[in-house]
């Protein structure tokens, strides 16, 4: 009867453990990955086409409201998700990303000839979005900088006249802030920018210009290089990051890891060098 007793007693004290265990396993549903679990984070092998809003997560009932992003489509269900997508196009579109949603092309021009584009046969994916061309030779000219032709599809240009006063810019008068080189056109204007850059940043995103990095310093890991494979555009800044699960964790969260950058690219741009590139990078 003792035997017995402590084999009942050994079974009820494992139902618990067991029974937590199981709970919301079913095909991993109901289970919410922690914030900041890297182990969960997996990068999708397999695309489909979007059929839910990705602000509320309702099924689409029509695709007439929607916003468009770099030579993309994204669908919402609302005028308020609208909102709240356009003030934040890339983490909407990389959040889609990670959910293996294939964003739906508008891109009707092939951005290395300036073509009309007569095919959908040959086309470089960056993340959920696909950068079509008529020629198979031109994909490695994307492959190797494919933000340079999300701009073009999307509109963005490079700075071209001064912010402050709309001159055009010298050439001698760059500077650098919050990471980011910034044009001029003389000596001066930079303290308007250094006195209320949020504003000027916003100036730049309103007029589509996007501007570069100082140097290629990855923001995760400010010890070595990003790679132009895998470019990250937050509003008017660039950034070029190592992988794709490292451009998903900093368009997450990016006010985690730019204080570290800041550092970085100070130092690096104080003493004209820049960490030497490296590093395991995730293919397509």
């Amino acid at each position: 009867m003792r035997i017995i007793l402590t084999i009942l007693t050994t079974c009820l004290l494992a139902l618990p453990a067991a029974a937590q265990h199981d709970h919301g396993s079913h095909d991993g549903h109901g289970q919410k990955p922690a914030k900041g679990d890297k182990a969960k984070l997996v990068m999708p092998t397999e695309f489909g086409a979007q059929t839910t809003c990705p602000i509320s997560g309702e099924e689409l009932e029509d695709r007439e409201t929607y916003l468009d992003y770099e030579g993309h489509r994204i669908y919402v269900c609302c005028k308020k998700c609208k909102r709240k997508a356009k003030a934040k196009p890339e983490q909407v579109a990389m959040e889609m990303f990670v959910q293996g949603i294939l964003l739906e092309s508008l891109q009707a021009t092939d951005p290395v000839s300036g073509e009309e584009l007569e095919t959908k046969e040959h086309f470089h994916q960056i993340y959920n979005k696909r950068i079509y061309v008529n020629d198979a030779k031109d994909l490695n000219k994307v492959s190797a900088d494919p933000a340079r032709y999300l701009d073009i599809l999307g509109g963005r240009t490079a700075q071209e006249k001064c912010a402050v006063r709309g001159g055009d810019l010298d050439p001698d008068a760059d500077f650098v802030i919050e990471g980011m080189t910034v044009g001029q056109c003389c000596p001066g204007c930079e303290k308007k920018w250094f006195a209320d850059p949020a504003a000027y940043f916003a100036k730049m995103e309103e007029t589509k210009v996007v501007l570069e990095p100082a140097t290629m310093i990855c923001p995760l890991m400010p010890g070595m290089n990003g790679s132009k494979a895998y470019p990250v555009t937050l509003g008017a800044k660039r950034y070029y990051v190592c992988s794709e699960k490292a451009a998903v964790m900093f368009v997450r969260d990016s006010g985690k890891y730019l204080p570290k950058w800041y550092a970085a690219q100070a130092k690096a741009t104080a003493t004209g060098m820049a960490p030497a590139s490296g590093g395991g990078h995730d293919h397509h």
